[in-house]
Order: C-alpha cells, then structure tokens, then sequence
C-alpha cells in the first residue's frame, strides 16, 4: 500500500487558516457574551430607582432635553403616568437599551434615574387601600428624552381624557352636556328648558361621581406623576 505525500507547508497553512477562523469565532462569542452582559447592566439599572441625576451640562443635544411641565402638560392631555422605570412592567424593547448604551458611549457619562411615559396599565402601581417615552433624569426638573416605542397613541384619546383632567374640566364637560341635551328637548318654555338644563345637569354630575369614586378615578392633574392607583 502507498500513502501519498504530504505538503508540510500546505499542511501548515491549511492549520494556520483553521486556528483562524477559531480565533475569530471565539473572539465573536465572546464579544456577543460581552455585549449581552453590558445590555443587562444597562437594563437593570434603567429598572433601578433611586439613583442621582445626570448635570446637564453634559449634554449638547438640547433638541431632546424637556422640561418637567412640558411632560407633565402631555400626561394630563392623554391621561398618561410619568413614572420610574423602575414600575413599568412591560418589557424594555432592545433598541431602548442600544440607545442608552449609544448615548453613554457617545458623551461619556453613565445615565440615571430613568422614567417612563406610559399608559397607567403600563406600570405596577401600588394600591393605598400603553406609547411609552424613555427619559434619564438630569437635573433642575429637566429629563433627556431617549426613546420611543409602541404605536402611537389613538387621536381621540385626548378627547376621551378631556373630563378627567382636573375637576374643572369635569365640571365644564358636564355642564355643556346637559346644555346640549336640554337644547335637543322640546320644551315649550325657556323657563321649562332652564329647568330641564339644571336637573340634568345634576343628574349628570351624580352619575360622574358613580364613576370616578365607584373606580377610583383620580384626576390627570393630580395622578399623572402618583405610583398610586
């Protein structure tokens, strides 16, 4: 039996090819391990509360720097919450985590105390008895906008919110819908419609404290920042 010869210098080139490809592909799982590690860190300390606040003077992308009566403005519009992070219970979408390590990395800091902008089914609340904005804090009632996922709100949320954004435009809210009802009765008197308008609007507000006491409905003005049901 022959055996055919062997190429030293091939044998030694194909070797060195397979060390390699070896090299880099342990160098990938290991770059991926350690990515997956740093975007774990960043997520749990997105969820951690209670740290400090990053300065401002920091950051030179003042487009995305909002003031704290700016978000609150938006919350009481659409009835939403701005809470920690830490309470929101959905999960943090992966492109919410590459932006905050793209953002640390590109200025140089490491960002803190984040809140979320959300529906209130979007949070675990606690009981004393769902366009979700990303913010880090950074100080002076000031918050540096991050991300944005989900689908955009419904346009008429803002109309349907419009009652509860504080007592009086409850109050207003009621009183123009039972000027509009006593208007589209016939009635054969002013004096009857004044009468119609009044006891309806009464009737009305009863019904609206059904609600908001019987399901525990607070006013936007008042809960849009409460970790409260």
């Amino acid at each position: 039996m022959q055996f055919s010869s062997i190429d030293l210098e091939k044998a030694l080139r194909k070797e060195k090819k397979r060390s390699i490809k070896r090299d880099l592909l342990e160098e990938i799982n290991a770059q991926l391990e350690s990515d997956f590690k740093e975007d774990c860190l960043i997520e749990e300390r997105i969820r951690t509360k209670g740290n400090s606040a990053v300065s401002t003077f920091q950051f030179g992308d003042l487009e995305n720097v909002f003031y704290l009566d700016q978000i609150k403005s938006i919350c009481v519009k659409y009835r939403l919450r701005f809470l920690e992070a830490a309470a929101y219970k959905a999960e943090l979408p992966a492109e919410a985590i590459l932006k905050v390590k793209s953002l640390e990395k590109k200025w140089g800091v490491e960002l803190k105390n984040f809140k979320i902008v959300a529906p209130q089914s979007l949070f675990e609340l606690e009981d004393p008895d769902a366009d979700p904005l990303l913010f880090a804090e950074l100080g002076n009632n000031k918050y540096y906008f991050i991300h944005k996922w989900g689908s955009d709100l419904n346009g008429l949320r803002a109309l349907a919110a419009f009652p509860l954004r504080s007592f009086m435009h409850l109050f207003w809210t009621l009183l123009t819908l039972a000027l509009i009802f006593a208007a589209v009765i016939p009635t054969p008197t002013l004096g009857l419609k004044l009468f119609v308008w009044i006891h309806t609007f009464i009737a009305f507000c009863a019904l609206a404290c059904i609600y908001v006491f019987g399901m525990r409905q607070n006013f936007s003005s008042e809960s849009w920042n409460s970790k409260f049901m």
